[in-house]
């Protein structure tokens, strides 16, 4: 009697509501196991690259989280073969390491890329932004976000997080240059508040690649100067006009959901 489908059954949890955590330390998988139980999801442990791709194929996750210092095979080679796989191709994959390689994470296929220590907040907001929810075709906004300070850069991602939005995140213009080559967003913003030398720099950059040149940008600035205003429009750059005192969320999230209305996103681009 075959009992495979009985099997399978014991080990798989529910496909449609389980994260497949893929972690070989202990404590670091238990807390992450924790924080996505805790939000609702089920969810399964792997703490090796072989024992990852078994499971992914058997059981199917809704989700991967993935880390890349694996004891038996390199986590680069894991997700290159999630995606060369039809039946787990399609799987969302969150990275969750400490080594800071984004680029290459989201060129090998990867849904979203967070570097340890990762809180709960920000991994659930990864996984919501990578899993269509009910009704979905799937299709989510990608909006870079470009800034040369640090803090405020991450300021900017939660916000749009929080919205629902697929962050990426850029410190300068060469790493957004970068980035939008591989991680194709649907939109870049870039905050002239603090006096954001690249901005021009970026447009250009941007533009010289075809790769890169529809991309349009949100331009945040409290002022229209002159050195502004020869910038050509082409429809690629818009400017989000702050006055005194207003608060940033409310004005550029009207200006992001005005823009995403403008050009309407083709079905299943992710």
């Amino acid at each position: 009697m075959d009992n495979s489908a009985d099997n399978k059954k014991e080990i798989c949890p529910e496909a449609g509501n389980t994260v497949l955590v893929v972690e070989d330390n202990p404590q670091a998988a238990k807390l992450l196991s924790l924080h996505l139980i805790k939000a609702g999801y089920q969810t399964l442990i792997a703490q090796s690259g072989s024992q990852a791709l078994e499971l992914a194929a058997q059981c199917r996750p809704m989700a991967i989280t993935l880390d890349l210092l694996l004891p038996d095979m390199d986590g680069w080679q894991v997700l290159t073969e999630l995606k060369a796989i039809p039946r787990t191709r399609d799987i969302p994959v969150v990275i969750v390491s400490v080594l800071d390689r984004q680029a290459l994470g989201f060129r090998l296929g990867a849904a979203d890329y967070l570097v340890k220590p990762v809180e709960r907040a920000e991994l659930l907001h990864a996984l919501r932004r990578c899993i269509p929810r009910e009704g979905e075709n799937g299709a989510h906004r990608k909006v870079m976000v470009v800034h040369t300070d640090q803090d405020e850069l991450k300021l900017l991602a939660m916000m749009l997080a929080q919205e629902e939005y697929e962050v990426i995140q850029a410190l300068g213009k060469e790493e957004a240059v970068n980035l939008a080559k591989c991680a194709h967003p649907d939109l870049v913003v870039t905050n002239l508040l603090a006096g954001e030398p690249d901005l021009f720099a970026l447009l250009e950059s941007l533009k010289a690649t075809s790769e890169t040149a529809h991309i349009p940008v949100l331009a945040l600035t409290s002022k229209i100067s002159g050195s502004v205003e020869p910038v050509p429009k082409e429809g690629r750059i818009e400017f989000v006009l702050l006055q005194e005192n207003e608060l940033i969320e409310e004005r550029l999230l009207a200006a992001i959901t005005m823009r995403f209305r403008k050009t309407a996103l083709p079905a299943g681009k992710k």
